[in-house]
């Protein structure tokens, strides 16, 4: 198991008590640091390094996400290890993942990567990542990003590629398709590796019974850290294509970059985002420095029987860029006006609220009747003190203590039942019962009452 590591100390307890609690017996568990100046190294060696699993590999020096990884690859490699499993520093991997990754790659010997379930790490009933998927323009994303994690997504099943942060690797198909990338510095490098294993011939595939959390960051970051970041995605969907897309199939990748392009460049423009713009321009330039070093990649991968037919069916067509996703808070989605009236805010299965005590009416609501009736629990330290079931919209008083309120709902109503980005369990308004209340103006969830 190789953790890239790079000034993240913060992370590096949650990661290793996890990794050390491995039920699989034939494992070592090797850090590789680009160059910490944090005391990440001396940190892993006085808490951990006891264990003789636990091996150290210090760079010297900050080479990148894929570099980095590589030399713990190569090391693996060397030291004829059958599996490579790549973390990032800020996972929590439970006891039975490995054995069970392992398990599976063994009765799927074809199987050159493997994707085991991302949850997010602070709410494990969400998804991170079952698989990455990928459109035609390159633009790659986490598949159940944000998505509620239930038995639906315990099937395994071939995916386009594999989330970097838990990726799941057979060595002797690292022989054949070469590491990661280097010249991508970071972003979509996870993916091309993934591209290269389709093309080789060998599949990726979902394994949701080996359980990984992650401590997902769905944002941007600020200033300089953000424009460079979009450069450096809005640069690698062009290598990526460049390197790996069907050479038949270059007409409509071309129609389809243009039409993105066009979007983008639009939507920048109407924003006064200049910043976008030079970042579109600076890539194309750069594609066209790159001709060369794609076309070097592609004859090298030709003589693995190189096919990029292998896994083209699997790229979007239609949607070129992620669709979006909206992340809770305390199990609360941001709230909606409905019929212009009622304020509600959706919840996800679980939710919590902090109340002062006293009586409170409680309004569920039900925005699809025709998939299901919403049925949602309220409970307070254990103890359930109301039940809504609506096709419409229901209400209840009930009386609190000061603390936290717990609502679950029974029934989800799911993206594909709805057609929205998130699953929802009911539309939930709470007010404090006063004699001037006058229903249903009602407090919206996040706010303590």
């Amino acid at each position: 198991m190789i953790i890239i590591n790079w000034n993240g100390i913060e992370h590096l307890n949650d990661c290793f008590t996890s990794l050390l609690a491995c039920e699989y017996p034939h494992v070592r568990f090797v850090l590789v640091d680009n160059g910490s100046t944090d005391g990440s190294v001396e940190y892993v060696r006085r808490e951990f390094g006891v264990d003789p699993r636990v091996e150290i590999v210090e760079l010297g020096e900050n080479l990148g996400w894929s570099p980095g990884n590589n030399a713990g690859i190569e090391r693996a490699l060397e030291a004829d290890a059958d599996y490579i499993f790549l973390l990032n520093n800020d996972t929590w991997t439970a006891p039975d993942a490995v054995g069970k990754l392992v398990e599976f790659a063994d009765a799927n010997p074809n199987a050159g990567a493997i994707a085991p379930k991302m949850l997010m790490f602070y709410q494990p009933d969400l998804l991170n990542s079952v698989g990455v998927t990928c459109s035609m323009v390159g633009v790659g994303w986490d598949e159940g990003l944000g998505r509620v994690d239930t038995p639906a997504w315990n099937m395994s099943k071939p995916v386009l590629g594999v989330c970097g942060g838990a990726m799941f690797l057979r060595s002797s198909s690292l022989r054949k398709t070469g590491l990661l990338p280097t010249d991508f510095e970071i972003y979509l490098d996870d993916l091309d590796l993934s591209l290269r294993m389709w093309s080789a011939g060998y599949e990726v595939w979902s394994c949701p019974e080996a359980v990984v959390r992650h401590k997902f960051s769905a944002t941007m970051g600020e200033g300089e850290r953000a424009k460079r970041k979009y450069y450096l995605n809005t640069r690698n969907r062009l290598r990526l294509i460049l390197r790996n897309f069907p050479a038949s199939k270059s007409a409509a990748i071309a129609a389809a970059y243009i039409m993105s392009e066009c979007k983008a460049l639009g939507r920048a423009l109407l924003n006064g985002e200049g910043w976008r713009i030079k970042a579109h321009v600076r890539s194309w330039f750069d594609a066209l420095a790159y001709l060369g070093k794609a076309a070097k990649a592609r004859k090298a991968l030709r003589a693995t029987g190189f096919n990029p037919m292998r896994f083209w069916p699997m790229v979007q067509k239609r949607q070129l860029f992620f669709p979006g996703t909206e992340f809770p808070e305390e199990g609360w989605y941001a709230p909606r006006t409905l019929k212009g009236v009622f304020r509600v805010r959706p919840m996800t299965q679980r939710a919590t609220l902090a109340v002062e005590g006293g009586p409170l009416r409680i309004l569920l609501t039900n925005c699809y009747p025709r998939v299901a009736e919403a049925h949602v629990r309220v409970a307070q330290n254990d103890c359930q003190l109301a039940h809504l079931s609506t096709s419409s919209l229901e209400e209840v008083v009930i009386e609190t203590r000061p603390g936290t309120l717990e609502f679950y709902a029974e029934r989800l109503f799911t993206a594909e039942e709805t057609g929205e980005q998130i699953d929802i369990g009911g539309w939930i308004a709470v007010e404090p019962l006063r004699a001037d209340t006058h229903p249903p103006e009602a407090r919206l969830p996040n706010e303590s009452v």
